[in-house]
């Protein structure tokens, strides 16, 4: 696995990224922000977990380094497994949670928009914990930038 993981920005609740990887965590590319580790929430929970607030951390140093980056969606994903209801609420919360986050870490929030996705846009349609890994996720994507 390359040091910046999958093509995917941030897979929420895997062990794909390596996070031992040493140096900057947070890539800025054309269209989205890449992280090299999940975010990582309480189970069930909007609740993010201690050992992602680093990351989150970093993603705001990013966003205050690249002012041209005038919007970013914090897009959350879920797998297919739950009700969906439950999914497409669940990651609305945690994409408001991390909406949260960095603007408490100083991002103005109009520079954020936060979005539950549920399970409505899956990567991966197999019915396996591998796919369901897969789909489980947060995306950082680049709406708007000058």
């Amino acid at each position: 696995m390359t040091r910046w993981g999958l093509a995917l920005v941030l897979l929420s609740g895997s062990a794909l990224a390596d996070e031992s990887v040493p140096g900057p965590r947070v890539k800025v590319g054309t269209d989205r922000l890449e992280l090299a580790a999940p975010i990582y929430f309480d189970t069930a929970k909007a609740t993010i977990k201690a050992q992602s607030l680093p990351l989150l951390d970093e993603v705001a140093q990013a966003l205050d380094k690249n002012p041209r980056i005038q919007l970013l969606e914090v897009g959350v994903h879920s797998d297919e497994r739950g009700a969906e209801e439950f999914n497409l609420r669940i990651t609305g919360e945690r994409a408001q949670a991390i909406k949260t986050y960095l603007v408490g870490k100083g991002v103005a929030n109009d520079r954020i928009e936060a979005r539950g996705y549920g399970e409505s846009k899956p990567l991966c349609s197999e019915h396996n914990e591998a796919c369901w890994s897969r789909n489980r996720r947060t995306e950082l994507l680049i709406v708007r930038s000058k």
